[in-house]
C-alpha cells in the first residue's frame, strides 16, 4: 500500500508541472482578469463579458477547462459567483456606455479630430 501511494503522489506532482496543465491553469487565470478588467478599451470590455459569461453559465467547455486544470468545476463556479456578487466583476457606468456606443474606436478617433467618416 506505500508504494501504492509513493506512486499516486509522484503521477500528482508530475501532472501539476506539466505543460498542459500549467496551460488549463492559465486559460482559468486569463478569464478570471478578463472579468476584472477595469479599464475603458472597448475590445478588452468584451473580453470582459465573455469572460463573466462564461463563468455564469456552467458550459461544457467551463466544466471541461476547470477538469483539465485540476479545479473542481463546481467550486469554480461557486467561487466565481461570489466574485460576481460582490461587485468584483462588475462594470461601470463609464465601461456601459463604452459598450452601448455602436461606433467603432476608428470613428470615434476621427469624430474627436473633426472628420465624419460615412461609408
Amino acid at each position: 500500500m506505500y508504494r501504492t501511494t509513493i506512486k499516486t503522489q509522484a503521477a500528482t506532482i508530475h501532472q501539476e508541472r506539466s505543460p498542459e496543465f500549467a496551460l488549463w491553469q492559465a486559460v482559468i487565470a486569463q478569464a478570471i482578469t478578463d472579468a476584472k478588467y477595469d479599464g475603458l478599451r472597448k475590445s478588452y470590455l468584451h473580453c470582459k463579458r465573455l469572460a463573466i459569461a462564461w463563468f455564469s453559465h456552467r458550459s461544457k467547455d467551463f466544466k471541461e477547462v476547470c477538469q483539465y486544470a485540476n479545479i473542481d468545476p463546481e467550486y469554480a463556479y461557486r467561487k466565481t459567483q461570489t466574485a460576481i456578487q460582490e461587485g468584483s466583476f462588475q462594470f461601470t457606468s463609464e465601461q456601459s456606455k463604452i459598450l452601448e456606443d455602436k461606433r467603432t474606436p476608428a470613428e470615434i478617433k476621427y469624430e474627436k479630430k473633426g472628420f465624419k467618416l460615412k461609408f
